[in-house]
């Protein structure tokens, strides 16, 4: 007879138990199918360790396999600026504790990082208490943000550009008129066969040193006041205005603009032939050159200027279009980075890049017609070339010479504007040809002229107070339509949406502070008479 077992040692079936297991491993199997295939990055880290990463993390990283990281530290998964943060909000949290965003720079193997918005919270992995990391990929939009950011800081650094610009003008222009004014006279007294002069001929002082020091004078304002312009240039960025322009000036005032970035890192060798001029937007082509030559001082290193060079050429091609180049002995571009160098938001500076400035600057040049090459080796340079079609041919008559002007009867002119200084600059430097009357005020200019008073040329300052250039602009269509023509109204830079219009609407010559006499005396010197 068989012996009797007890009931300790019976052994009976589970089914409960098993079906709760099943449950599990088929839970458990689930879970990680659905971190597998999770669109956000997923990491588990266990006494500060990487204990497993999901697939998502780990083509974000830019890894060719989750084992390049698991059992590493996981604060080198993360930016260094981060890593602190990283330390204390990633140790394992309470368990009651309350998961909380935050943001969370991820570092890439092949460089540059994804910004991520994460949650932390304590979960049990391969039986042991882990804490689970899921991040949520926001660098496109965090990058677009930023764009914005900086948009509405340029705004605002362009609104203040433009107001600093024109209190500089003002003073500047009468500076330089007056300058110019007295200039002319010494050099046309040091020319005079009078004995009076004979001892201010004197090489060591007397004229001679007077006209140096008013030229050295004058060179200095003229250095002032291109540094007004490409602040103006610069403040006026998203200016739609074309016209016919001189590209070899444009390069030029980029050079300057640039070379502050340069000269620590580069010479700078500049080969600017005569090209064709192009229909385009002044500040954005200027824009797009600014672009080139930073993007090229940035490729070379800093610290070793004589052994690199930044060159700068214009020239013609063989189908009159205007060509510019920009070239460095640069690191280059990788051969697998050049198709995307365009793209926007594609960078290889790091931190220092958006990615906008090569997409803006190809669209930019591509609205007019024309194109952007670039050729790259890598640790050799680079060269962007700018190709841009010639401007449509302009029919204008040219400058009037000095002849042509002392040939003309002497003409009456009217100057408005509100710094009675400027007006009075001008009056001085043209009353020779010219009859001229100043007034700071456009109403008293008004009464004038409906008091039947007439004028050859009216300078007019475009924005004054009370009432505006283009107010009295109207009021004259109105009162005397056969004076419209002869307005010429001067800015210093501070345009409103209104006068931009405006200046777009009407065919009356624009003269930009300080002002070019050479210009306004061409102006006096095609201007007809009742």
């Amino acid at each position: 007879m068989p012996e009797t077992l007890r009931p300790d040692e019976m052994v009976t079936e589970q089914p409960a138990n098993e079906g709760l297991l099943e449950a599990l491993k088929r839970a458990r199997e689930d879970f990680r199918t659905l971190v597998e295939v999770s669109p956000e990055l997923v990491l588990i880290h266990r006494d500060e360790h990487v204990a497993y990463l999901n697939p998502e993390a780990t083509r974000a990283l830019g890894l060719s396999s989750r084992d390049e990281l698991v059992g590493t530290s996981v604060t080198e998964v993360f930016h260094p600026s981060d890593r602190s943060e990283v330390e204390s909000r990633l140790r394992a949290p309470p368990a009651n504790a309350t998961s909380q965003t935050f943001g969370l720079r991820w570092q890439c193997r092949g460089g540059g990082y994804r910004t991520t918005e994460a949650v932390a919270a304590p979960v049990e992995f391969d039986g042991a208490m882990s804490v689970l990391v899921v991040a949520r990929d926001v660098t496109e939009r965090a990058e677009y943000q930023h764009q914005l950011l900086q948009r509405d800081r340029m705004a605002a650094l362009g609104t203040l550009s433009a107001g600093v610009a024109h209190e500089i003008n003002n003073p500047l222009t009468y500076l330089l008129v007056n300058l110019e004014h007295v200039l002319r006279r010494l050099r046309a007294a040091s020319a005079s066969d009078d004995p009076f002069f004979e001892l201010a001929r004197d090489p060591h002082g007397g004229l001679t040193g007077l006209v140096q020091s008013l030229q050295h004078a004058v060179d200095g304002a003229n250095r002032v006041r291109q540094i007004v312009r490409d602040l103006l240039t610069f403040a006026q960025g998203n200016i739609e205005q074309h016209g016919m322009l001189d590209v070899r000036g444009i390069v030029e005032s980029a050079t300057q603009m640039a070379w502050h970035e340069i000269r620590h890192r580069a010479r700078l060798v500049k080969r600017l032939a005569d090209v064709p001029p192009v229909d385009a937007s002044e500040a954005r082509l200027g824009q797009v050159f600014l672009n080139l030559l930073v993007n090229a001082a940035q490729a070379i290193p800093e610290g070793k200027a004589d052994r690199h060079e930044v060159r700068v050429s214009t020239r013609t091609d063989d189908q009159g279009r205007a060509v510019v180049e920009v070239t460095d002995t640069g690191m280059g571009i990788a051969a697998e980075d050049m198709p995307r160098i365009f793209d926007p938001f594609f960078t290889t500076k790091g931190e220092g890049g958006t990615g906008l400035g090569l997409s803006i600057s190809l669209g930019t040049v591509k609205s007019v017609g024309g194109d952007i090459q670039v050729e790259s080796l890598p640790g050799r340079g680079t060269t962007v070339r700018v190709v841009l079609p010639p401007a449509k041919p302009w029919r204008g008559s040219g400058p009037a010479s000095t002849r042509d002007l002392r040939a003309h009867a002497r003409r009456r002119v009217l100057v408005i504007d509100d710094e009675r200084l400027v007006g009075e600059a001008i009056a001085r430097a043209v009353s020779e040809e010219n009859d001229v009357e100043v007034t700071t005020e456009a109403q008293e200019a008004l009464a004038r002229i409906a008091a039947g008073q007439r004028y050859d040329v009216i300078l007019c300052d475009l924005m004054m107070p009370v009432m505006t250039g283009l107010d009295l602009y109207a009021e004259i269509v109105r009162l005397a339509p056969a004076l419209v023509g002869r307005i010429v109204f001067m800015t210093g830079g501070a345009f409103t949406p209104r006068a931009r219009a405006f200046l777009d609407s009407v065919v009356n010559p624009c003269l930009e502070k300080p002002l070019d006499m050479g210009k306004l005396r061409s102006i006096l010197g095609r201007a007809g008479r009742d």
